[in-house]
């Protein structure tokens, strides 16, 4: 069908051939010692050739603290930078050394102890004596010795400067309410300290059943992380660590060094020999907290620390959300406030990411598992997103988790959609996790950047490509670039193919872009229950399973703050916020909300035919209210949501747009969405090892184009009444769609396999000969079993398999490979027909003449077997390499 093109239309076209680089993969260039200009120049090239489109120079532990920032660092960066412009990549400033953006390599806080992280310890006790001892940082420890003398001159966590903050004396028992709690602090006085520990002593009486809980705060004399709390820190930092680089680069600012890049800003995460109580972590403290505290709460600091701790009566629920929210508004203004401010100054873009304890989960704080994240920036998502100017989210290994969705929707929240998003790999085969995974294949980040897409990514970040690939048998991690947090993606043996991920999944993004994603669910993100509540309470692993469960039955969804709430629309039943529209909101266990604002909307929206379902514990608190709590929800359910839970809630939502089916369902992504025309977008992915089959409907019948990633072609609409779409393993669709416009209209058929004739297929098991790289002797080898089996168990890059193909009908041959680790390449008669980086496996040989051919085919595997080895980090078996399973030769049927 002729299809009329608007100038929207044009751009959109053009952008999906040739995606911008807002869209293409981007970087991380770990610089492990100060390059020279042709090892940038060489890199860089290489980089532009594979696909990438934006980098980010990252100092790493592997260079001197020394040569950070150093006149011959800024000359080498401003060298990079220019390169970068004559190629056409944009650059990115990451922000500081290895990372947690705020220490400037440890020069934000040199002769500036005052700005060194400053935090509030606790004990309780019914002695008037007591102690903070054993201080120490499980989190960063866990990481290693490098990473702790990196955080901590000479490798010490020692303190000064320790205060009373508050001392309360109350009952060992049940506490009512706040006016049974006596503030003892003037009587209590630290009466002995040194490095690592401090002694305090009230001089009062404690009575039988009472006891003393006293906070102190001290300031570290050797962390070389800043306090967050404090403006004139970030001001610092902005001094130290980010006006060289933006004064070395000159008129390379904005463009192509556009943006600058923070990355989990966070102070350490303290245990101590004493700490009790509901919070797990130690608090930064600076002067201003009480008042803002006291401002939030309208209670005095002193009472409302303790209720950080303990019950302490009705209003303990409602006063932790209020502390942690003026504690977290303090926060993110002077760092993310102060950095914002200054990089518009500039005319740069701020964005980067916080401490994301979801990382690698579903469930809220289902991935850093040992952290309390209200004391650090990790909580108030959408708050901290209205200080970027483009979200960035991190993800760890490849799986599914809920990094982009939460980033998407915060986006949306603040004006903007999508996201970026770091991926990193840690090792999942030692608990040494910066090991990270040279096992890695192209089509294993393929499939994770796909999945990344339908959740609301707009660019893949890579974690990241390497300058130089280290030391051979030395497992040391951070120090020897092999291990930080490998793969760095430019020295796999399948790098050559990565310009194959980068067009395809650009494209997936780009055509993505216009439309708006159709997501009928909406889920209140909680952050008053999550800062009362803290990580352990039910609302994180219900957001879980609500997200699984959702995604299970390929209905889309986006996270709604509080405020996005006070500003919705109710129409038909309808919400309208952030530009999308929900038919039903889902309450995750939720406990506390911050403002009746929020249950007038709840109740408006219900009252007009909208869907308000909540799981777990009720709600029971509500900030800015004394009256009792009233119903706001159409259904409850105590307990965690089930697969039937969320069919029922699904089953009384109305019918919108396009009905997609597939078989089997649990291999089946997909991404829909909608533009303001009229038309539908789609992506289909078949995210398994066999081919499978969707089935599309819409209306009475439609028109539908096909948007070929891989080609960038566009095929004019056709019309249907109903669209199989047969997707073969690892193969993902773009189509678009709308309701037909003219009748005529059947079913229709849409699939890339060709016509194969299996009865005639050739099994090519014999005849094979083999050479474990360009310049090597050639010997026999079995296709049946990979060659890390026969002889070259460390062999890591590309070997060459050739065999003299005997034709016996003239006919057109396709060549099937049923099982390559992990790439190859195929060429017959000297000419190279093409390449694969990800199942299927299958060239089409063309037709061919009756006698004996030539065929070639390189594999090229994954860096393991020769990395990992002479190191614990290896496994049992080396990793899989080459052919493992007979190739196949079939004619295309008559």
């Amino acid at each position: 069908m002729e299809q009329i093109r608007t100038g929207q239309d044009i751009d959109r076209r053009d952008l999906f051939e040739n995606p911008t680089t807002a869209f293409r993969p981007s970087a991380y260039w770990f610089w492990h010692s100060i390059p020279t200009e042709e090892v940038c120049h060489a890199q860089l090239v290489d980089f532009k050739q594979k696909g990438i489109g934006t980098i980010l120079i990252q100092a790493r532990l592997a260079m001197s603290r020394d040569d950070y920032l150093s006149p011959a660092y800024l000359v080498a960066y401003r060298a990079a930078a220019g390169i970068a412009a004559k190629l056409g990549l944009k650059l990115g400033i990451y922000d500081d050394y290895n990372w947690i953006s705020g220490h400037a390599g440890g020069r934000t806080v040199v002769d500036r102890d005052d700005l060194r992280e400053r935090h509030l310890f606790w004990m309780s006790s019914g002695d008037p004596r007591g102690e903070i001892s054993g201080i120490h940082p499980p989190f960063t420890r866990k990481m290693g010795s490098d990473i702790f003398e990196w955080q901590y001159e000479g490798g010490r966590v020692e303190w000064c400067e320790w205060m009373v903050a508050s001392a309360l004396l109350h009952s060992s028992g049940e506490v009512g309410s706040l006016d049974e709690i006596v503030d003892v602090t003037t009587q209590t006085s630290v009466v002995r300290s040194d490095g690592v520990s401090c002694t305090y002593a009230f001089g009062g009486e404690i009575k039988d059943g009472q006891t003393i809980t006293v906070f102190i705060s001290a300031r570290s004399t050797t962390s070389r992380l800043i306090n967050y709390l404090l403006p004139e820190a970030a001001e610092r930092f902005i001094d130290v660590g980010l006006d060289p680089l933006v004064e070395a680069l000159g008129d390379l600012v904005p463009d192509p060094v556009g943006l600058v890049f923070y990355d989990q800003p966070a102070a350490g995460f303290y245990k101590w020999d004493q700490i009790s109580g509901s919070l797990g972590n130690s608090l930064l403290f600076a002067s201003t907290l009480p008042d803002a505290v006291l401002q939030n709460t309208g209670q005095p600091f002193a009472k409302t620390l303790l209720a950080l701790l303990r019950n302490v009566g009705p209003d303990t629920l409602r006063l932790r959300a209020q502390f942690y929210a003026a504690y977290s508004a303090l926060m993110n203004d002077a760092f993310s406030g102060t950095l914002r401010r200054w990089a518009e100054r500039r005319g740069i873009a701020l964005t980067g990411h916080e401490i994301l304890p979801h990382i690698s989960s579903w469930a809220l704080n289902g991935g850093f598992t040992s952290i309390d994240p209200r004391v650090a920036l990790a909580v108030d998502f959408f708050g901290i997103d209205a200080y970027r100017h483009e979200t960035t989210v991190d993800s760890n290994n490849f799986v599914a988790q809920l990094a982009p969705k939460l980033g998407d929707s915060v986006a949306r929240s603040n004006g903007r959609s999508r996201c970026v998003v770091e991926t990193y790999a840690s090792a999942e085969r030692t608990p040494v996790r910066a090991a990270g995974q040279w096992e890695l294949t192209l089509e294993t980040m393929r499939a994770q950047a796909i999945r990344l897409y339908c959740l609301g990514t707009r660019q893949f970040l890579w974690h990241g490509v390497y300058q130089t690939d280290g030391r051979d048998n030395d497992p040391t991690p951070f120090t020897n670039p092999r291990f930080d947090f490998a793969p760095g993606i430019n020295f796999e043996p399948w790098w050559g193919y990565h310009d194959l991920f980068s067009q395809e999944t650009a494209r997936i993004s780009a055509f993505i872009e216009p439309a708006t994603p159709r997501t009928p669910v909406a889920i209140l993100y909680p952050l008053h229950t999550a800062f009362a509540e803290g990580p352990r309470h039910g609302h994180a692993t219900h957001i879980g399973a609500w997200c699984e469960g959702l995604l299970a039955r390929r209905c889309d969804f986006m996270f709604v703050s509080e405020a996005d709430l006070a500003k919705a629309r109710i129409e038909d039943g309808q919400m309208l916020v952030s530009g999308l529209v929900f038919d039903a909101l889902i309450l995750p266990s939720v406990t506390v909300l911050e403002t009746k604002k929020t249950v007038q909307a709840l109740e408006t929206f219900r009252a007009a035919g909208g869907v308000v379902w909540s799981s777990g514990d009720r709600l029971s608190t509500v900030c800015d209210a004394t009256d009792p709590v009233a119903a706001v929800v159409s259904t409850h359910i105590d307990r965690m949501p089930g697969g039937s839970d969320i069919d029922a809630l699904l089953a009384g939502l109305p019918p919108s747009g396009p009905v997609i089916t597939g078989r089997p369902a649990d291999r089946l992504w997909q991404w829909v969405g909608y533009e303001d025309n009229g038309w539908w977008r789609i992506v289909l992915f078949n995210d398994g090892a066999a081919a499978l089959e969707s089935e599309i409907f819409f209306n009475d019948g439609f028109d539908c184009e096909v948007w070929s990633a891989t080609t960038g072609k566009i095929e004019e609409a056709a019309a249907f009444s109903q669209l199989t779409v047969t997707l073969e393993a690892q193969e993902a669709r773009c189509l678009r769609l709308r309701q037909a416009t003219h009748g005529g209209a059947g079913d229709g058929q849409l699939s890339n396999q060709p016509a194969l004739d299996p009865a005639r297929a050739v099994s090519l098991v014999d005849g094979w000969s083999f050479a474990p790289g360009a310049n090597a002797a050639f010997v026999p080898i079995s296709v049946e079993t990979g060659w890390e089996t026969q002889g070259f168990a460390d062999l890591s890059g590309t070997g060459i398999y050739r065999l003299a193909l005997e034709i016996g009908d003239e006919a057109d041959w396709f060549l099937e490979l049923p099982d390559v680790a992990t790439v190859v390449a195929a060429s017959l008669d000297g000419r190279q027909i093409d390449r694969r980086g990800w199942r299927p496996y299958r060239f089409a040989l063309g037709r061919l003449r009756p006698g004996v051919h030539s065929l070639e085919l390189r594999v090229a595997n994954t860096a393991a077997n020769r990395y990992y080895a002479n190191t614990p980090y290896l496994g049992d078996t080396a990793d899989k390499s080459g052919l493992s399973a007979v190739p196949k030769l079939i004619p295309l049927t008559h």
